[in-house]
């Protein structure tokens, strides 16, 4: 290395004379460079602590108050044999939605003054609404926050007039199901993303994706619902991947469905088709962010 050529240049002559000897000089490059190695490794792990600081934070704000010991409680791995069965969903029962009511909501983010800030509105069952605004005006952390995704600095939610206490357990299905911005894909079969472990239906899946518009798109795929999507469905187009996890969402029969510009990346036609079968169901309470022209001429809606 340079590092041991300047210092071959430097005690040549003293090694010459005798008054450096080969093991002065072996011993010399060794401690040099284990040096070297201490001082790079010990900045890299200052960096990492400080990474790993602000993962905890982060894990921790999501935890709505849990112990942080919750994060490292250990929890049963199944390596070998049979997987245990998934719990069957209940039905909703009495606690069907009528009204949800959203009163005084507001969140700050703790690095940012930016978040939400007093928001009220009124869901009722069979209603379809739409939050419209300006890029970063905060809708999506609307979202967040009333669905617990982010815990809320003040505000009630109540869901049928009982106040929700912990919106992250609560808004699960059957009561909700949320389609976020960016859907979320994995390496796994088109069918395995859309049912995440829901027993399948065949009348029930063909209905959630005649609702999503993915049929078509399904038809002309060589396996179908078998076909690998690949990481982050990389094998998919932008608006097949948002509509699938449409159709991940529909497959849930849910009380409340939430979407956050579900048809960002869709083209007109099938853009109009999606509003339409959605539009067409009587029962479904949705509410979407959305400045889609095809949604907000239909649709009251409340802007961020």
């Amino acid at each position: 290395s340079i590092g041991t050529g300047v210092i071959l240049l430097l005690v040549g002559q003293a090694m010459h004379r005798g008054s450096f000897t080969l093991g002065d000089f072996a011993l010399f490059v060794y401690y040099l460079g284990w040096i070297t190695e201490f001082i790079a490794h010990f900045g890299k792990v200052l960096t990492e602590y400080k990474q790993a600081g602000i993962s905890v934070e982060r894990l921790v704000t999501l935890l709505q108050g849990a112990p942080a010991q919750t994060l490292i409680q250990p929890g049963p791995v199944y390596m070998r044999g049979e997987l245990p069965e998934l719990p069957v969903i209940a039905p909703i029962g009495e606690e069907r939605l009528r009204t949800l009511e959203v009163s005084g909501l507001s969140y700050r983010y703790p690095t940012a003054s930016q978040g939400i800030r007093d928001i009220s509105l009124v869901l009722k069952r069979g209603s379809f609404t739409v939050i419209t605004g300006r890029i970063g005006s905060g809708k999506t952390t609307l979202l967040q926050v009333l669905l617990g995704l982010l815990p809320q600095d003040e505000g009630v939610i109540r869901w049928n007039g009982t106040v929700v206490e912990k919106p992250g357990s609560f808004f699960v299905p059957p009561r909700s199901a949320y389609t976020s911005q960016v859907p979320h894909m994995f390496s796994d079969s088109l069918r395995d993303n859309i049912l995440l472990g829901v027993p399948e239906s065949d009348d029930i899946l063909k209905s959630a994706l005649d609702l999503a518009v993915l049929e078509p798109d399904i038809a002309e795929m060589a396996q179908g619902l078998e076909t690998m999507i690949g990481p982050r469905g990389v094998r998919l187009s932008g608006g097949q991947i948002q509509r699938a996890a449409a159709a991940r969402m529909f497959v849930r029969q849910t009380e409340l469905l939430v979407v956050d510009d579900l048809s960002s990346a869709l083209d007109v036609e099938t853009e109009f088709l999606l509003w339409q079968r959605i539009f067409a169901r009587q029962e479904a309470t949705v509410l979407a962010i959305s400045h889609r022209r095809a949604v907000l001429q239909r649709r009251p809606y409340y802007r961020a």
